[in-house]
């Protein structure tokens, strides 16, 4: 099996901002001819990235029909050689000089270009040769057009994202604490299955995509770069390794992080041992600068997560942990005290050895609901369960609990109360723990470093 690697994941798609999509279905057609011919010069078409891109081009430029005026080819003489970049990620590989040597041949043989037209060609071919963080395209020339000049920027910004050092996240949760959807929450999208239907022991990693392009990504032994809900949601039984890759834009103050959240699996699933043992694994190895142990606001204090929480702070030293406690939304407001269950909690956690816990008290689904609602993607009976949290999450004050905890941090009010719904259900505050702690710890006075 020819394996990838899953960086090249937190790329965005560009196609999408390349004209040729919205042109005739000829010049369609001998674009992608053209750009397989490149990549077949420079013995770059087998990688399976390259295939999978490859796929999601065609399938990307097939879905959008005919918009404004038709182009001939040679108006994209710039774009498909931009498209032949961002497909090998910035990166020729070995013998780049030769191969990029190649393909400067079959180019030169289907575009007659003007003597400036093939320096800025030449520029950037000469950009997969010196391939590296700083990608140098001629950006500033004179005769390029200002569309053309925006391509190369979304360019430059996807291999610059692909070259940050990533943050690493580690969420952990004995079976039925809401894992699945708190991650679902911090993306915004519908990328992860609740374990108790998914039942796989596999890791889930997360991946942050560099801007919104509008799909996910799926490596699960095939690689789709436009993963639907069917690739999604379904696990492929030929896939022998223990991780499966999702790569989507993070909706949320994280979107502009090289961010990485490792989903495990339940550590309780009686249905299979193997759960615990890779969740375990995980932990110890320790590959990871923030733990996220998400914790059942319902069933707090069992004998499982008791048995977990020790393994836990035998594991993780010195390594930076949030506790959530999800699932706030099934306190009567009326009749119960949620601050004095939160204190509880925090006693229980010094107890267990862990010195000033932070912890986060959210209702994921109240927050995946709030974000999906300002896509307009919600069903009818989403919309009122969205607004009965909207009353619920008003009258509870979460934010009180987090200004008097961590002081003031800077999240600002939304315009509609559904947006404010991320607000008042704690997931703009988690996600926002989680940004200082990649940013080292301190922003708006804050300095998480110390809690």
């Amino acid at each position: 099996m020819r394996t990838i690697n899953i960086a090249f994941l937190s790329m965005s798609h560009i196609v999408g901002f390349n004209p040729i999509v919205y042109d005739a279905e000829e010049t369609k057609k001998e674009y992608l001819r053209r750009l397989k011919r490149y990549l077949k010069a420079g013995r770059w078409r087998e990688r399976k990235y390259v295939r999978a891109q490859i796929q999601a081009y065609t399938s990307i430029m097939n879905a959008t029909i005919q918009e404004g005026d038709a182009h001939g080819i040679d108006f994209y003489r710039y774009y498909i050689l931009l498209d032949l970049l961002h497909i090998l990620s910035g990166r020729a590989g070995a013998d780049a000089e030769e191969k990029v040597k190649k393909v400067k041949e079959k180019y030169f043989q289907d575009f007659c270009l003007k003597s400036e037209e093939r320096k800025i060609a030449g520029q950037i071919l000469q950009a997969l040769v010196n391939s590296g963080q700083k990608v140098s395209l001629p950006i500033r020339a004179k005769t390029l057009f200002g569309h053309e000049k925006e391509y190369m920027r979304l360019i430059k910004s996807n291999i610059k994202f692909l070259h940050r050092e990533p943050y690493i996240v580690l969420v952990t949760a004995t079976m039925s604490a809401g894992k699945s959807t708190f991650i679902n929450a911090l993306t915004g999208k519908h990328v992860c299955l609740s374990q108790n239907m998914a039942c796989t022991s596999k890791r889930h990693c997360i991946i942050n995509k560099a801007f919104e392009d509008g799909y996910s990504s799926e490596y699960d032994y095939d690689l789709v770069m436009t993963a639907g809900q069917t690739e999604l949601m379904n696990n492929n039984e030929e896939n022998m390794s223990d991780t499966i890759a999702v790569a989507t834009h993070f909706d949320s103050i994280l979107g502009n992080k090289r961010i990485i959240v490792n989903d495990s699996p339940g550590v309780n699933f009686s249905g299979d041992e193997g759960h615990k043992k890779l969740t375990d694994k995980l932990i110890k190895k320790k590959k990871y600068q923030l733990l996220i142990y998400i914790m059942n606001a319902t069933q707090l204090g069992t004998n499982d997560e008791d048995e977990h929480l020790d393994f836990v702070k035998k594991c993780v030293g010195r390594k930076k942990i949030i506790f959530v406690v999800n699932k706030i939304d099934a306190f009567n407001v009326e009749e119960e005290n949620m601050i004095s269950a939160i204190e509880a909690q925090e006693a229980y956690l010094k107890k267990k050895g862990f010195k000033d816990p932070i912890i986060c008290p959210v209702s994921s689904r109240a927050g995946y609901l709030a974000k999906r609602f300002k896509k307009e993607e919600l069903s009818r009976s989403e919309k009122r369960e969205l607004y009965n949290y909207v009353d619920k999450f008003e009258r509870m004050n979460l934010p009180a609990y987090y200004t008097r905890r961590f002081g003031q941090m800077g999240i600002k009010n939304a315009d509609t109360e559904e947006e404010q719904l991320i607000k008042t259900s704690g997931m703009a505050f988690v996600e926002k723990i989680i940004a200082l702690y990649a940013e080292g710890g301190k922003a708006d006075g804050t300095d998480l470093c110390k809690v």
